[in-house]
C-alpha cells in the first residue's frame, strides 16, 4: 500500500510540473505519456478525445501515433466502451475480450496484449475521452495500475479543460482587441472627415 502511494505521489508530482496554461498542450501531453509509460511499466499510453461534431474518439496524444491518426466511433473498442459507460476497464487478454477493436492493431502494426483504460472526466463528470496504457512489460495490469491511471486521468483532464478555457479566452481577447482597433480606426476616419 505504501509503495503504491509513493508511486502515485511521484507520478502526480511529475505530471503537475508539466502543466502550464501557456505551454503547448501537445508537448505537455506527449511528455505526460512518456512519464506515464515509465510509471505504468507499459509500452504505449494514449489520450483519446471525443469529437462531438463527428461522434468519434480520436487519438489526441501518443508518443508513436500522429494526432487524429486513429479515429473510431464512440462506442467501438475498449476505449469506446470506457467512454460510453464512463467506467474503467482492465483487459489482460485483449484478443479474447469482445470489446477489443482489432482493426486499430491492424492499422498501426502494433500488437496489443493487455491494456488498462479509464475515462477522462472533468470536474462536472463530463467525459472528455479516455486515457489508456497498453502492454505492461511484466505481468498483467492490476487494480494498483488502474488507481495510478485514474490519478493521471484526473490530472490530464484538468490540463485539457484548462487549456481549452485558456484558448477560448485568448480567442475572445483577440476578437475584442480587433473590435476596439476597428472602432478606433472608424472614429479617426469620421473625425478626419470633419
Amino acid at each position: 500500500m505504501k509503495e503504491s502511494m509513493t508511486r502515485s505521489y511521484r507520478l502526480a508530482n511529475k505530471l503537475s510540473q508539466l502543466f502550464d496554461l501557456e505551454s503547448n498542450i501537445d508537448t505537455v501531453l506527449s511528455a505526460s505519456m512518456f512519464h506515464l509509460n515509465q510509471f505504468m511499466n507499459s509500452e504505449r499510453s494514449s489520450v483519446f478525445l471525443f469529437r462531438r461534431w463527428n461522434q468519434q474518439l480520436t487519438v489526441f496524444s501518443s508518443l508513436d501515433l500522429e494526432r487524429n491518426e486513429i479515429r473510431m466511433p464512440k462506442s467501438r473498442g475498449v476505449v469506446g466502451w470506457v467512454f460510453v459507460n464512463q467506467q474503467p476497464a482492465i483487459v489482460n487478454d485483449a484478443y479474447e475480450d469482445n470489446r477489443f477493436y482489432k482493426m486499430v492493431d491492424d492499422m498501426t502494426g502494433f500488437h496489443t496484449c493487455n491494456l488498462v483504460c479509464t475515462p477522462l472526466l472533468d470536474s462536472n463528470d463530463h467525459c472528455l475521452g479516455t486515457l489508456q496504457s497498453l502492454n505492461k512489460k511484466s505481468g498483467d495490469f492490476t487494480t494498483n495500475d488502474l488507481d495510478l491511471l485514474n490519478l493521471a486521468a484526473r490530472i490530464v483532464a484538468v490540463a485539457i479543460k484548462s487549456n481549452n478555457h485558456f484558448t477560448e479566452l485568448l480567442v475572445v481577447n483577440n476578437a475584442r482587441k480587433k473590435f476596439i482597433e476597428q472602432v478606433s480606426r472608424n472614429k479617426r476616419e469620421i473625425y478626419h472627415q470633419f
